[in-house]
């Protein structure tokens, strides 16, 4: 744990260890968040596909080949009504 001082803007300067943790670099997004109190910081992934992965986890219950062929029968069907 590293303590930091609130200057009169409120602003901290991360440490050293903490930035190389979340491996920010300059321009680099977080997002905060208040819990009981406490305070979390994340780094937002700036990366499309790594931000966009897992998105679906969780939302459909069978495997992923599964679902598309239900989808494609689905086209079918509607194709030839």
């Amino acid at each position: 744990m590293v303590s930091v001082v609130v200057t009169r803007n409120f602003q901290i300067t991360l440490p050293k260890p903490i930035r190389r943790g979340l491996a920010l670099s300059i321009g680099d997004s977080v997002i905060i968040e208040e819990r009981k109190n406490e305070v979390v910081l994340k780094k937002v992934k700036t990366d499309p596909v790594e931000a966009a992965f897992g998105i679906w986890k969780g939302k459909i219950k069978e495997e992923s080949t599964v679902y598309v062929n239900k989808l494609r029968e689905s086209w079918k069907e509607r194709e030839y009504a």
